[in-house]
Parts: C-alpha cells; sequence; structure tokens
C-alpha cells in the first residue's frame, strides 16, 4: 500500500502541474500541487494508523515520512515547527509544503497548513476552523436551510468566478449533515480549504481529464456524465446538488444541450424529494438563455 503512495504522487506531480500551468497558471498549479501534497500526507497518516502529541511529533512525523519512502524529514518545534526536507523523492516545494503539512495535521488532529520560508518549511495551525464553518464566507449571504424545499430546484444569481451566494447555501446545509454533490468550475481544493472538515464530493468542470485527487468533467462528457452523476446521487443520496460553470460548458457547445441537463437534473430532484442549486449570472450567458433558465428553475431572491 504504501509503494502505491510513494509511485503514485512521483509519476502524476510533475504531469499534474505542467497541465495546469498549460491550461491556467503557475499560481493555480501551486495551490493545486500544494493540496495534492497535503491529502497524501493525512492519507499516510490514515493508513498509519498513527496518533501523536506534540511532544511525540518530531519522532512519529519523521517516522511516518520515511516510511513512505517520498521523504525524509528533519523537525523542529520551539515556538513553532519547523520542517525540512531530505533527500526528497519529488522536487517541488509545494507539493513537499503541503505533505508535511497533511503529516502534521493528520497526527495532531488538527488542521495545519505549511509556508515556504527560505529552505524549510513552517507548519502552523489554521485557524479556519475558527474563522469559517461550512456555509458561513463572511460578509456574503447565506439561503438557509429551512428556506429550501425539498423537491425543489433553484436558480440563484452569483458571481460567474466563484458563485459565494451558492456556494454559502451549499456547504450551510452540508455542515447540517444533508448529503452534498458540487459540480464547479472552481478548483477543488479553494473548495475544501473554505469548508474545512466536511466531506462531499467535488467534479470539476474542466478541460483537464481526471487525475488522482482531481475529478472533472469534460465538455466533450457533457451532458451524459452530469446527468448521471446527478440523478445516481439524488437516487442514492436524496441530497443537495450544485452546478456552478454552466457559461463554461456553454462556451464549448450548444445551450440547449445544457438547458436539457438542467431540465433532467431539476425532473430527478423532483422524484427524489432532493435540492437542486444552480449559480448563474445573467451577463455570463445572454438574456434568451436566463429567461430560459428562469422557465425551468424556481428564482431564489437574495
Amino acid at each position: 500500500m504504501m509503494s502505491d503512495l510513494v509511485s503514485m504522487p512521483i509519476e502524476i506531480v510533475p504531469h499534474l502541474r505542467d497541465t495546469i500551468e498549460q491550461m491556467s497558471d503557475k499560481e493555480e498549479a501551486n495551490f493545486a500541487i500544494y493540496h495534492l501534497g497535503a491529502e497524501w500526507g493525512r492519507e499516510t497518516v490514515k493508513i498509519s494508523g498513527e496518533k501523536s502529541d506534540l511532544e511525540e511529533l518530531k519522532t512519529k512525523a519523521v517516522l511516518t515520512a520515511v516510511h513512505s519512502g517520498i521523504t525524509n524529514l528533519d523537525i523542529e518545534i520551539d515556538e513553532g515547527i519547523k520542517a525540512t526536507v531530505i533527500d526528497p523523492k519529488i522536487q517541488d516545494d509545494y507539493f513537499l509544503a503541503g505533505y508535511t503539512a497533511g503529516i502534521i495535521s493528520g497526527l495532531l488532529g488538527e488542521y495545519h497548513i505549511g509556508k515556504i520560508v527560505g529552505e524549510h518549511f513552517e507548519i502552523v495551525r489554521s485557524d479556519i476552523e475558527k474563522k469559517l464553518s461550512a456555509g458561513q464566507i463572511k460578509g456574503t449571504p447565506t439561503v438557509q436551510l429551512d428556506k429550501l424545499d425539498r423537491g425543489e430546484s433553484y436558480l440563484i444569481q452569483d458571481n460567474v468566478k466563484d458563485a459565494p451566494i451558492t456556494f454559502n447555501t451549499f456547504l450551510n446545509a452540508v455542515e447540517k449533515d444533508v448529503p452534498g454533490l458540487c459540480i464547479t468550475r472552481v478548483f477543488p481544493s479553494k473548495i475544501k480549504e473554505k469548508c474545512g472538515h466536511c466531506e462531499f464530493p467535488i467534479f470539476w468542470l474542466s478541460k483537464i481529464e481526471s487525475s488522482e485527487g482531481v475529478n472533472t468533467i469534460t465538455p466533450e462528457k457533457f451532458p451524459q456524465d452530469i446527468v448521471k452523476l446527478c440523478s445516481s446521487f439524488l437516487k442514492i443520496k436524496s441530497g443537495i446538488l450544485m452546478v456552478h460553470g454552466l457559461e463554461f460548458l456553454s462556451s464549448h457547445g450548444d445551450f440547449t444541450e445544457v438547458l436539457k441537463a438542467i431540465q433532467s437534473i431539476r425532473d430527478f430532484t423532483s422524484i427524489h424529494d432532493g435540492i437542486f442549486l444552480v449559480a448563474v449570472d445573467p451577463k455570463s450567458i445572454g438574456r434568451k438563455e436566463f429567461s430560459l433558465l428562469r422557465s425551468e428553475l424556481k428564482v431564489f431572491e437574495i
């Protein structure tokens, strides 16, 4: 099992970095690679079954890292936690910073982040769990769960880039133990950073094919994959789902196909007593297209 954990990121990290940099930019790639590392670090600890307090952290973090085969570590604990990688198998500082923070987070049971400082990493406890409970993105309106009817599909006018109102509403429901499914143009790691401890599947609308840790739906596989995914989720979980990124799908195909997919998901939502949120900026898809969506969905006025 550990050998798989070693070989997979060694093969994936450089390919994933190159792909994201070509499709987006270096900053987006750094962000994605860091969070991939953090997930691998936490998974390494999960597999080992180890837990630690601060007193034992130096020994257990080093043993966990060495056993994984990805890197050796030198840990110093004073007023904070300082980590230096030794003979890493992956030459990517952002992956290693995330990986080290993931190991320490897993061992201590608290969310930590890794900051690159010269040739070492400073690992600090994040206050994300204090600042952000799921569904509480400061300064943004939220539709409370008791305002959402089961079996209903809602159109929420929102920012085209990050849909904060829709995400707030979705995360607020997930925090209250409603099963969730998220389909979005926002890179999954950014969502996980906002939602802290909540767990739900995220599918990224992108031209990049799925890779380890990132599930994608490409325009070529739309609308079949989205309709199939949403119908299966609603049938099994009867939860809340959100779709953000209609303008991306429209730009790579016919809006008629987008509308048909929304209609199908709306019908499955009604049948299985779920809740369906669609985020859209009217300016991003055109007046006619927005009117067609309004005719199919209930507009939620914020």
